[in-house]
């Protein structure tokens, strides 16, 4: 599609584009200035770096992303490797880490990148401890599934930050998720039997504990209802979730309990297409209600009541320059399929717990960034066509797979 295009004129800088070093990746705008690695080296001067208070290491290093405490803060010296080894340092890490997007390209997997913004910035980065060899289906804490569909669906656990990855049994739709009570994580996917197409289920598997999947009750739920297993699930903290654009009800499966729970969405949202996002912590769904405007409504899990948030409005003028700028009429760009929605611009994650959201420009290779709080929009390009990318919620941690 792209080739069809006369070269546009050169954007203002902030929408100014790099050359394409991601072989097919996303094509990220320009920074105001390059990102700098976090790196620890000694420095020659009266204070040596071991003598520091551990308070005031741990405070320190908190602040380095986690490819780099990996691949080069935790061999500066032995006291730096046993800050960045204890529990209590991971755990606070992970939590001061950004939410962000993992953005894969299928048929290229190894060129996954992710999505996060920083100082009120989005920024694009590439994974620089792991090379990706197959499909990414879920994510928590910092721990991704990875699905080998050309070789029966095997499927692993992996940290990319840590380079460690851990095989678990085979699962096309599978989703983690931690259960913080037994502290454990724990795998989650919907299954079926081809024959008896009335047994459709779920089965769950918890890290470094089972040998083989178990079943979960399901018996509760109709036949209708429990087709919904058969999609690809969304994780939020404790909980993994299935859901259909055009149903009237979603299941969630709390993790530590392990049971599945039939949640109705708000009244007179039934028939609405909707737009299911996790944001990490929690699942809220997007419904348009104009060509570039959206209703968000946010699921509290432990009740299962929806709360309806801010509205999304969408600045038609920056669209269309936008859009301009890349030699599309806006006034002709169609519609999306129907039955989907009558939005040209279609949702598709959040960064930071809903501080930015990263919407579609059907039906182009555009995507936006929308910041909610200043309403300014900023764009990427994809490399290719939409469908052929995963966009799965992300955060990058030191997460041990052997303290699973």
């Amino acid at each position: 599609m792209g080739n069809s295009f006369r070269r546009p004129p050169p954007p203002p800088e902030r929408h100014r584009f790099k050359d394409d070093s991601l072989n097919g990746g996303v094509v990220p705008r320009i920074m105001n200035k390059e990102i700098e690695r976090g790196s620890c080296k000694r420095r020659s001067s009266s204070t040596n770096i071991e003598s520091l208070p551990n308070e005031l290491m741990f405070e320190i290093l908190l602040h380095l992303p986690a490819d780099d405490i990996y691949g080069g803060a935790a061999f500066v010296c032995k006291k730096w490797a046993d800050l960045t080894r204890d529990r209590n340092f991971i755990h606070e890490h992970l939590h001061r880490s950004t939410p962000g997007l993992v953005v894969q390209f299928q048929r290229q997997t190894e060129n996954a990148v992710f999505l996060a913004m920083r100082r009120g910035r989005f920024e694009i980065s590439k994974f620089s401890n792991y090379n990706f060899k197959r499909l990414l289906r879920a994510s928590c804490n910092g721990l991704l599934i990875e699905c080998d569909t050309a070789n029966g669906c095997a499927s692993f656990v992996v940290n990319p930050s840590t380079n460690r990855r851990l095989s678990i049994p085979p699962g096309y739709y599978s989703s983690i998720a931690y259960a913080s009570a037994s502290m454990s994580y724990k795998v989650a996917s919907g299954s079926r039997q081809y024959d008896k197409p009335e047994e459709l289920g779920c089965i769950i598997w918890t890290v470094g504990v089972d040998k083989s999947w178990r079943t979960i009750c399901t018996e509760h739920l109709s036949l209708a209802t429990r087709r919904i297993l058969d999609t690809t699930p969304l994780t939020t903290e404790g909980f993994v979730h299935w859901s259909t654009p055009e149903s009237g009800h979603i299941l969630t499966l709390n993790i530590e309990t392990e049971v599945i729970t039939e949640i109705p969405v708000p009244k007179g949202y039934e028939r609405r297409w909707k737009f299911y996002l996790s944001t990490g912590t929690s699942l809220t769904f997007l419904t348009a209600i104009g060509g570039f405007s959206f209703e968000v409504w946010e699921l509290k899990q432990e009740t299962g009541e929806w709360t309806k948030l801010h509205d999304i409005e969408l600045d038609r003028q920056v669209l269309g320059f936008v859009y301009l700028n890349r030699l599309i009429d806006f006034s002709l760009v169609p519609l999306t399929p129907p039955n989907c929605s009558t939005a040209t611009v279609n949702p598709v994650g959040w960064l930071n717990c809903k501080e930015a959201l990263v919407l579609h420009a059907f039906p182009t290779r555009l995507c936006f960034v929308y910041i909610v709080r200043t309403r300014e929009i900023d764009f990427f390009e994809l490399g290719h066509d939409f469908d052929s990318y995963n966009f799965i919620a992300h955060r990058n941690s030191l997460v041990r797979l052997g303290a699973c």
